[in-house]
């Protein structure tokens, strides 16, 4: 495969917030490697606004998951593209198809469990537990990149406009989760908000439509020093997170865009594995806060009581991180 022939390439990756961003280092060193090519990413519908803050995309493709039709208007508008390279990262079978069908004879495509379906160069990647972004970066092994260091962190363009004040002093909580397992007590998060207003600090509560009703009984325990920030759109929410002096919460796709906006982030883990999903150092300001049980493994879909980890993590044990973090400097 010769570099010089790659001008246009198809990214797929049919995934939530946390995946996305963690695989702009992905188009970071495409872009490194290939100065002038043009990116097209294929996310699902509800992230097609990424588009601001996503480097090196031209244009995002939407795909509609809930409609069968949906899944051939995204082929059809791939089709006319004429794309020289597909790549598709944490790849599922119906994804895999969906590069075939886009008419690109080139395709990398990496479904994590070494099946790699409709891949046309072997990837010849042993699987092993190792981070997203180390996984995403794989995928593009046949191609013989150059990958620098400084290019393998996430990154997020910035948004210049100010949608909302955040104040100097602001730490985020990110309440929320995909699925329970994922969610710390609520009493807690009040607790914590409470030690944290006592400080001097505010705290801004980042929560989706359905977490409302979640997000005002913390932000109604707190007390003034808190806002509830409910459903906002990804400028917005972009906007404000990289004005935050820290971010706390759940392993959401929220602490995720804090990282790649470089704020200290303090993640609460449950029975999951954090070699995948903490590709982040405590040198940077990043601390993830688990405690590892034998059954660690089994995972959330298996776990006959999965909250019990996260139970364990107590309001004074996140504080302290706060106070290691060292956040006046």
């Amino acid at each position: 495969m010769l570099k010089k022939d790659i001008k246009k390439i198809l990214l797929i990756k049919l995934r939530d917030i946390g995946d996305i961003v963690l695989s702009t280092p992905v188009l970071k060193v495409l872009a490194y490697n290939f100065p002038e090519v043009e990116i097209t990413y294929v996310l699902k519908n509800e992230y097609v606004d990424f588009l601001n803050i996503l480097p090196n995309v031209k244009q995002i493709i939407g795909y509609n998951k809930k409609k069968i039709s949906g899944f051939f208007k995204t082929v059809n508008k791939l089709r006319g593209n004429k794309f020289d390279l597909a790549i598709n990262l944490h790849a599922s079978y119906r994804s895999a198809l969906m590069a075939k069908l886009s008419g690109t004879k080139t395709r990398l495509v990496h479904n994590h469990s070494g099946k790699n379906y409709f891949t046309s160069y072997p990837l010849n990647i042993i699987e092993k537990p190792k981070n997203i972004i180390e996984r995403d970066l794989d995928t593009l092994s046949p191609l013989g990149l150059h990958i620098p260091d400084n290019l393998k962190k996430t990154q997020l363009i910035p948004i210049k406009q100010d949608y909302y004040e955040i104040g100097f002093n602001t730490i985020g909580f990110g309440i929320g989760a995909k699925r329970k397992a994922k969610i710390w007590n609520r009493d807690r998060f009040v607790e914590l908000g409470q030690s944290l207003s006592r400080m001097g600090y505010k705290v801004a509560i980042f929560c989706s439509n359905s977490e409302q009703t979640e997000g005002e009984y913390i932000s109604n325990g707190i007390g003034v020093n808190s806002k509830i920030y409910c459903g906002l759109n990804i400028d917005i929410l972009a906007a404000c997170i990289s004005k935050l002096k820290l971010f706390i919460g759940n392993d959401s796709g929220l602490r995720h865009i804090a990282a790649a906006y470089d704020v200290k982030t303090i993640t609460l883990f449950g029975p999951e594995n954090i070699i995948e999903w903490h590709p982040y150092n405590s040198e940077d300001g990043h601390i993830a806060i688990f405690h590892p049980l034998e059954c660690l493994n089994c995972g959330l879909e298996t776990c006959p009581k999965p909250q019990t980890c996260l139970d364990l993590i107590t309001v004074n044990e996140v504080f302290n991180a706060v106070i290691d973090l060292n956040l006046k400097k």
